[in-house]
């Protein structure tokens, strides 16, 4: 394979455009799609202009831009794909006059290998030739350095130069002394702050103003500070918030482990980069994991090694994760041999969502997963593929136990199936305090397993695959401990039978419902998901506690805008008389104040202390396991969001979970109550006025097309904490791309922060 020399040298020039921001469509791909003619959004915001609605470094006349981003932490050897494209069509077909690295020319070797992948998605070509757009698979930096890619392309006779620059910084090498051979990287999905602060207070508790304990991710050594913000925005959504950080580029909301581009209708060709997972996995051959309480193909999980613009495309996805390419599936083999090189296929995975792996016709899907419908038309990948892959296939804690140690494993178990609670849905697993009921572990408000309201002593809704009743499916998904305990044991296996020199592995533990619980304002619900992800960081602190080459990181990908505000009585609050509003048919609009005081709008505000009135929670843990019996003692946790939707609240745990708002009709549909609160959830309680955007525009037209229903993600900084091998490299404060750098640095590339110029370089891969 022929290199092209390159001489590294520090990046002192500067660009000789002026880098306007460019107009690009939605979520800042190309404005129109490849055929030259078509928009690509339909934003108010885009027309009017030339280029993007927010600024980006490209050529501000025709959107000339190189790829990957400029600033892209790399290390050597990691792949990515190199795309030069331009946004607005030319009069004539533009052509590219040359490309140069740190001042060396390689525009024969890019053309080369232009004409090797071909002309359609290898190559990203756009349909209209007025458009510029080629993609070299594949490529990477050879060795540590500073790099100036340099891009010339010739539109309507005027040459448009583009300059990107990246700091690489040297590979991981396992077989350096006290390199990492073990990570485990946890992620609290919307773990803020504040809900680590929380969940500390709920299940360690406080004695004259200090903490009776602290959190096993509070008692790592090494702490720092990580920055959310998207590629395309300040607030980003949980696909780059995880992607961003395991590969070093930023990347713009929904998109995953891919750069933007100017083919925006395929969202299976767009530039890719090498996750650390992936490349440990092809360069070491270490064992790669995911264990969430999502969906397996929910951003998060998806982000480790997966590689698509669109982060809902599912099943395509669920194919990657196995690593299966057919063209009669959804995931074609032809055209995209460069994905099926760089996508590594997971050796562990557990989670939930099997409406994603599973034919429509396969009957487990109804009776034993609950679905009513769905299910894939093309491939039953839980039957057809993945044993025949080699992967044991696993739907209970019972088979999860029983499985092989020795074999990969893949583990679809049972999600939040009532019908009440539409806060989760079928796709993700039971909530920790659900769970907890149904084994008899937990209650509210004296309320358990076999009281109606908790809705889980009946039969399940669509047949008894999963169990008898309700709490008995639930009492057989696993909690996240038991999860990650087999996880651990079988990569071990798989290591230790691979006979591989150095070998060893990682795992991505994800605690999603953090996040869902916290969009749905289940604050209570989202407390016990921090609590359990902590359980599951100290068992495994302690697992590992006698192997000096583990290493574990615990971070989130964003916030929420929570904030803890207080406390409240819950015997006050339970004993309201009247409720908070009166309404006249169950429905809003709502009349402040109730018959018996029409003075005072509401006495809950009453039962609420704060400042010196915010004694401390009378939380118990009676049985010993941890958690709370019961999430509201006499004296209970106060959270509040700083960005929600309009509902109504007593502070209470809701019984099941559920929406807050009722934008949305049991179908999912957007209807015409979008800013009212769900009158199903609490309709005696406070009125929590929304301050989130609605679709209530007159003339019917949506003023988003965002989520208007939910509490939003935050900009907030979060917090990474680590222990073992390498957890130095994570102190500081850093952009989230700045991670997968460290982590290469705890593998064994130990190197200062900024490399030293190396005398040669190349860019190879051609």
């Amino acid at each position: 394979m022929r290199s092209i020399g390159i001489a590294a040298a520090t990046l002192l020039l500067t660009l000789g455009l002026t880098c306007a921001g460019t107009q690009a469509g939605q979520d800042d791909d190309a404005p129109f799609r490849s055929d030259g003619k078509t928009r690509n959004a339909a934003d108010p915001i885009y027309f009017g202009h030339k280029l993007a609605d927010f600024v980006m470094n490209a050529e501000s006349e025709t959107g000339l831009r190189l790829l990957p981003p400029t600033g892209t932490e790399l290390f050597a050897g990691q792949r990515f794909d190199l795309r030069i494209e331009t946004q607005i069509p030319a009069a004539t077909a533009p052509r590219l006059a040359r490309i140069r690295v740190n001042g060396r020319d390689f525009t024969e070797a890019f053309q080369r290998r232009i004409t090797q992948e071909g002309v359609g998605p290898e190559s990203g070509t756009p349909q209209s030739e007025l458009l510029y757009g080629a993609t070299a698979r594949n490529l990477s930096f050879d060795r540590p350095g500073h790099y100036e890619v340099e891009a010339v392309v010739t539109v309507d006779g005027v040459e448009r130069r583009i300059v990107n620059r990246y700091d690489v910084a040297a590979a991981p090498n396992p077989a350096a002394p006290g390199a990492a051979r073990k990570l485990v990287f946890f992620l609290g999905d919307g773990m803020g702050v504040p809900m680590r602060t929380a969940a500390r207070i709920v299940a360690k508790g406080a004695f004259e103003g200090r903490v009776a304990d602290t959190l096993a991710m509070e008692k790592m050594p090494v702490h720092g500070v990580s920055r959310t913000t998207a590629f395309d925005s300040i607030i980003t959504d949980s696909a780059p918030g995880m992607a961003s950080p395991l590969s070093g580029m930023k990347q713009s909301n929904n998109a995953l482990q891919v750069g933007v581009d100017n083919t925006p209708e395929n969202a299976l060709d767009n530039p890719r980069i090498e996750t650390i997972f992936e490349y440990m996995k092809r360069a070491h051959g270490w064992k790669i994991g995911v264990v969430t309480d999502a969906f397996l193909v929910d951003a998060t999980p998806a982000a480790v090694q997966a590689h698509n613009r669109a982060r809902r495309n599912y099943t395509n996805i669920a194919q990657q994760m196995i690593g299966h390419y057919d063209d009669s599936t959804d995931l074609k083999k032809t055209g995209y041999a460069s994905l099926a090189a760089l996508s590594q296929p997971l050796d562990v995975l557990m989670g939930g969502g099997a409406v994603h792996w599973m034919s429509e016709k396969n009957p487990d899907l109804k009776n034993f997963y609950q679905y009513a419908k769905g299910g894939r038309k093309d491939v039953d990948l839980v039957t057809e593929v993945a044993p025949a892959q080699g992967y044991g296939v696993v739907r209970n804690l019972d088979e999860l136990r029983a499985a092989p140690n020795d074999r990969k494993l893949l583990g679809l178990f049972t999600g939040e199936f009532r019908s009440t609670s539409s806060g989760l849905g079928g796709d993700n697993l039971p909530g920790t305090l659900d769970r907890l009921i149904s084994r008899g572990a937990a209650t509210i408000r004296g309320k358990g397993v076999n009281d109606a309201e908790i809705g889980m002593n009946s039969a399940p809704p669509q047949g008894m695959g999963c169990g008898a009743t309700v709490a008995e499916c639930f009492r057989r998904v696993p909690m996240k401990t038991e999860m990650v305990d087999k996880a651990i044991t079988v990569l071990d296996a798989l290591v230790a039978g691979s006979g591989r020199k150095g070998g060893g592995w990682m795992l991505m533990v994800e605690q999603s419902q953090s996040d869902k619980f916290g969009h749905i304002l289940e604050y209570d619900r989202a407390i016990y998901e921090v609590i359990e992800l902590d359980q599951t960081v100290a068992a495994t602190a302690k697992r590992l506690a006698g192997d000096k080459r583990a290493l574990m990181v615990v971070t989130s990908d964003h916030a929420q805008p929570q904030t803890i505000i207080g406390v409240a009585l819950t015997g006050a609050l339970v004993g309201a008389p009247g409720g908070c509003f009166t309404t006249s048919d169950g429905n809003y609009p709502i009349t402040l104040g109730s018959a018996a005081d029409r003075d005072r709008p509401c006495a809950l505000q009453d039962a609420i202390g704060t400042f010196n009135d915010a004694t401390f929670p009378t939380y118990e843990d009676k049985n010993g396991d941890g958690f709370p019996d019961d999430p509201d003692p006499a004296i209970k946790l106060i959270i509040e969001d700083g960005g929600r939707p309009t509902y109504s609240t007593s502070f209470l745990t809701n019984y099941q979970p559920l929406k807050p708002s009722a934008s949305r009709d049991d179908n999912g549909k957007s209807t015409e109550q979008s800013a009212l609160p769900n009158p199903k959830r609490q309709p005696e309680g406070l009125l929590m006025t929304g301050n989130m955007p609605t679709r209530n525009v007159a003339g019917g037209a949506d003023k988003t097309g965002g989520a208007i229903d939910i509490a939003p993600h935050s900009g907030d900084d979060v917090l990474v904490s680590s222990q073992g091998a390498g957890a130095q490299h994570f102190a500081g404060y850093y952009e989230n791309t700045s991670i997968s750098v460290r982590l290469s640095r705890a593998l064994g590339g130990d190197r200062p922060r900024v490399p030293a110029p190396a005398k040669a370089g190349a860019l190879v891969g051609w």
